[in-house]
Parts: C-alpha cells; structure tokens; sequence
C-alpha cells in the first residue's frame, strides 16, 4: 500500500487525498529525521509506469526541490544545505491515466469519499470520461486492501489480479439505446444501466447504494422515449397508449430493480425498438394511477405476455404467408404442366381431324361412281396436301402459344418473388422457394416434353404427307418437301431460342 510506504519514514502532518485522476499526498519532516533517497526511489518504483508522478520538497526559505528530475548527489546536497532545526513540506502528486483498459487507484478510502462528494452529474460524467477511452471494459487496480467487486463493464480488483473481460458489448449497447431512447446530453455522460448494475459486490460496500441509483436512474432514462437529468430532477416522457410525464428527485428514488430488468430486456435480444413500444404501451397504462419509480414485477410479466402475443401475431402472418406463397407455386405447377400437356391434346385434335378428313374422301369416293384405287385424284391430292400443310401452319401456332403462356408463368413466379423480396430476407426467401428448385424441374420437365410433342407431331404430319404422296396419281412431293423444310427449320430455330 502506497500510505504504508509513505508511512516508513519518521514523518508528520501527512495529508492523502484522491481524486477521480489525481492522487496527492503531503507530509513533513525535520532535517533530522531526513528520509534516505531510497525512501522517495521507492515510492516512485511503487506507481504504476502509466501514470506520471511527481515529488516536490520545500524548506522553510522556500527552497524548492524537485525530486522527480534529480539525482542522489542532488538530494544529499540539498538536505546538508538546508539548516538543522527547519521543516520541509513534501508534496507527491500522481496524475492518473487509461492506458490498456486499465486505471489505478491507490487510496480508495479517499478515492470513493471524492466520488460521493460530486453530484449525480458530476460522478456519471467521471466515470463516462474513463470508459470512452477503452474498448469494452475498465480495470480498476486497486493498490489497496480491498475486497472486489465488479459490474458488467467496470472490474475493481486488487492489483496483480487477473481478471476475465466481460462478454457484454457496450459499444453495440449504447448505439441500441441511441437508436430507441432519446437521453438528453448522453454524449456528455455516456454511461448505461450496466455500468453500475453490481454483479460481484462485498458486504460494506460504500459504493454500493451510489451504484444501485445509478442503476435505477439510467434505468428509466433508457426505457422512457425521451429524458433529461436538470440538477436534481430527473424528467422524462414515455409515449404508449397514453403519453405521461414523470419528474423524480434524484436524492430521493428507491432502489428498484425492476426498472433495470425493463431495460435489460428491452436491450437484450430480438428488436429494441419493437420491444421498447411494447414496453412504453405497458408502463404508460400501469402507470396511470401510481409513479413510475414504484413499477413491480407484474408489470415486468405483462409486458412479456403482451410481447408472446406479439410474436405469435407475427408467426401466424409469417405462416399465413408461406402457406399463401406454397399455394401459388403448387398452381403454378399445375397451370405450366397443363400448358405443356396441351399440345399433346391439340395434336390429338390435329389428327382427328385428318383422319376425318381422309375418312370422308374415302366415304365420298365408296359412294361415288369412281373405282377406289382412284381416289387420290390430283384434286384430292391437293386439297389433302392443303390440310397437312394447314396442319404444320397450326403446329407453328400451337407451340408458340404454348411458350408465351408457359413463359407468363414463369414471369409471375418471378415477380412473386420480387415482390417479397423487400418484406423477407434472404434466408426466409430460399425456405419458402425451395431456392428455385422446383421452377428448375418444372423448367426442364416441360422442355422435355414440348421437344417429345412436338416431335411426334412433326413426324406424323411427313409420315402423313409421304403417305399422300405415295398413293396420289399427280404428287407434287418437291414443292411439299420445300415448304415443310423452311417450316420446320423456323420451329427449330425457335425451339433453341
């Protein structure tokens, strides 16, 4: 301990006192009873390396000695020069620093005294200056006898001791409670319920009650939609079903730990915002009647009930949706299937139709009074050369009806999913799509079968047309043979487009 030390030598008149970033201390001796220069070596070996201290001696002539910049042979020249009956005043000052999450305090007797002195403020203020300048959390070595205790983001351990960094982000907390609550002056004292809410404390601890209404204060200052800390007062506004005002002596509010279980749920998980309207729509009709500093537990589980029903809300929209969604996809499939399957019905339809067409020339011709091995006259030629022809024009219809409707299909599913897009993300996009797999099959399924229908279709109209051929006393198979050539070619060309 830094006053043990201090205490080694035969002194007097010793004053220590510590501050939130300075530690001084002051005390007399007689030339007499002069330390040994390795009583102040020793006392600055005792300071930690980040902070800067500094030893100054002063005799009754006002000769000042600055022990920090000087030398042993200085330090005896100076005792022998100054006179045997006169008393030399000596002032230590540490001035205190962060460096590596870490910050001392050497007398926390007198470093906690100053701290209860300040005013709310005042405290939050010193203690937020101190956390701005590390990352996560603040180590406070205590060369002192002292038992521990910690919050989630300040450690008060004794020197030496090692100690395990919280998981809990302040960063990502304070932007949260940026983002939902409007904290007057917060940059000022940027401090949260946290960083005072104690998780390890001892019994006795004189920094326990400051603590906890801290705690209590930032507590309401973070559930509320908007407040401010004017002197004494704290004023805030909360607006839920009904808007309210309070206004708290800050000397006055008890200690409450259901404010802090607000908060931390509000802040812990899942969305704040939507969790903080839930818990201002609460609070602003619980509070109707009784202040908000006498908030109780049954509070706390009306607000959680009133959040299940919430989610539970959103969960039946949520499958309301994929059940929407899963029912489009299943008469997508069935229209494009439909689509496909219906060239094999007009193709059915095709031949029906030449096949009564040959029927009632064969019929006609049975009746007539010309022999049957005439009846593919080159009238009758032509006029079936006519329907096969008419036959290939319908196929070329048919199958470019089949592709734009086919493709309006797909058009829709597409713009289905566009439509989503911006309402689930990604992940609930590819659960619900089944990351397009289904479109994929369909896709080539369909592709499959055109090219099968359309195939057997084309084959039977030249199977058709050789046929006619073959039987016809006047065939015109070169001029036919052309014309089903620049057809078929066209249907190819825009089969691979």
């Amino acid at each position: 301990m830094l006053a043990q030390l201090i205490q080694t030598a035969t002194i007097k008149d010793i004053v220590v006192s510590e501050r939130m970033k300075v530690y001084e201390a002051s005390f007399k001796f007689d030339i007499e009873n002069a330390p040994a220069y390795s009583y102040f070596f020793n006392i600055m070996q005792f300071v930690s390396q980040r902070d800067k201290i500094r030893i100054i001696l002063e005799d009754e002539a006002e000769r000042v000695f600055d022990f920090s910049n000087t030398d042993e042979e200085s330090y005896v020249a100076y005792i022998k020069d100054t006179l045997v009956d006169e008393i030399v005043n000596v002032k230590i000052k540490i001035d205190k620093e962060v460096i590596g999450n870490h910050f001392s305090v050497y007398a926390f007797d007198e470093f906690v005294d100053d701290i209860l002195s300040l005013s709310i403020e005042n405290v939050m203020i010193s203690f937020s200056d101190l956390l701005k300048q590390v990352s996560n959390n603040l180590i406070f070595d205590i060369y002192d006898s002292v038992t521990m205790f910690a919050t989630k983001t300040m450690f008060f351990v004794p020197f030496g001791s090692n100690v395990t960094n919280s998981e809990f982000n302040r960063t990502q907390r304070i932007d949260k409670c940026k983002e939902v609550s409007y904290f007057y002056n917060f940059d000022t004292y940027e401090v949260l319920p946290d960083d005072f809410k104690l998780l390890v404390n001892y019994e006795n601890n004189p920094l326990t009650e400051l603590f906890q209404k801290l705690t209590f204060l930032l507590s309401i200052g973070f559930i509320a939609t908007s407040a401010s800390i004017n002197g004494s007062q704290l004023k805030g506004i909360i607006n839920g079903q009904r808007t309210m005002e309070y206004q708290c002596e800050i000397n006055q509010l008890p200690n409450n730990n259901n404010l802090y279980n607000i908060y931390n749920w509000i802040y812990t998980e899942g969305n704040a915002i939507d969790k903080a309207i839930i818990a201002r729509n609460v609070i602003s009709l619980h509070c109707k009647y009784i202040p908000v500093t006498e908030i109780d537990e049954k509070v706390m589980a009306s607000i959680q009930s009133n959040y299940n029903l919430y989610l539970k809300e959103n969960v039946k929209e949520y499958l309301d949706l994929k059940n929407k969604v899963a029912e489009f996809i299943s008469e997508t499939i069935s229209k494009t299937g439909e689509y496909a399957t219906g060239l094999l019905d007009k193709f059915k339809a095709n031949i029906i139709a030449i096949f009564g067409f040959m029927f009632s020339v064969i019929l006609a011709n049975i009746v007539s009074d010309q022999p049957l091995d005439n009846i593919f006259t080159k009238d009758i030629t032509t006029l079936a050369e006519c329907v096969i022809v008419g036959s290939f024009v319908y196929l070329v219809i048919c199958y470019l009806q089949s592709c734009y409707e086919i493709q309006k299909v797909y058009d829709s599913y597409n713009q289905l999913k566009q439509n989503y897009n911006e309402i689930l993300t990604e992940d609930d996009l590819h659960e619900i799509f089944g990351n397009d797999e289904i479109l994929i099959t369909m896709k080539k399924t369909i592709s499959k079968s055109k090219k099968i229908y359309l195939g057997i279709w084309i084959l039977f109209l030249i199977g058709a047309l050789i046929v006619v051929e073959y039987l016809s006393s006047s065939p015109n198979t070169q001029y036919i043979i052309d014309f089903i050539k620049r057809i078929y070619m066209s249907v190819c060309m825009n089969n691979k487009a």
